[in-house]
């Protein structure tokens, strides 16, 4: 039974990331089709006008399916992150079986999330969610929104005004996401309860 729960769990952690692989394409081809339409429009005759029109069309639908896509994208990272620790359970248990020829097996069985890490070469870091899937999109969300934010007060406000304020939603987009993000991620983590924590060496901040 455990080997086919193994098992079934690696499949589910190949699905999270089939489906964050395919739901980032399906947003930056939108994108990127929308820039090269975006791009067309400008060598009209009307250029300007033609394009705040299409921009101020376009670019809320943009924003809607990045932040959809950031949401589920964080989802499965959520998903692939619990089922790597309940891997790790299992293996504990293969680990307790082998006894004494358990130095045979190279990963560990620590089920949190440290020790999901360990067995990816990685350690615990405070820049590692800048690393993600989840935060390519949450940067190029948020630069869409600031330039929708600046095109739309170009229309009504003087051009500097437009692109400080395009800045400085794209920034405060950006810090939003992470925030909801990683909070997101953090709860996830916490109502999971390992049986079989990592040791104190491998909790600790590099160096120390």
């Amino acid at each position: 039974m455990l080997t086919t729960e193994h098992f079934t769990l690696q499949g589910a952690r190949s699905g999270t990331i089939t489906e964050s692989l395919g739901r980032s394409t399906i947003y930056l081809g939108s994108l990127s089709a929308s820039l090269v339409a975006i791009a067309l429009v400008l060598r009209g005759d009307d250029a300007v006008d033609d394009f705040r029109l299409f921009a101020l069309v376009i670019l809320p639908a943009l924003v809607f399916l990045g932040t959809v896509t950031f949401v589920r994208v964080v989802e499965t990272g959520i998903e692939d992150a619990i089922y790597a620790q309940a891997i790790n359970r299992i293996r504990h248990y293969y680990l307790e079986l082998a006894g004494d020829d358990a130095r045979y097996f190279v990963l560990g069985g620590h089920d949190d999330l440290q020790g999901s890490l360990a067995n990816m070469g990685l350690s615990p870091s405070p820049w590692r969610p800048f690393f993600s899937i989840a935060s390519v999109v949450a940067l190029i969300n948020s630069m869409v929104a600031g330039a929708f934010a600046g095109i739309t007060l170009d229309i009504v406000a003087p051009r500097a005004i437009a692109l400080l304020a395009g800045t400085v939603i794209a920034v405060a987009a950006l810090g939003i996401h992470f925030r909801l993000g990683s909070g997101r991620f953090a709860r996830a983590m916490e109502s999971f309860t390992p049986q079989f924590p990592s040791p104190p060496y491998m909790t600790a901040p590099p160096g120390k």
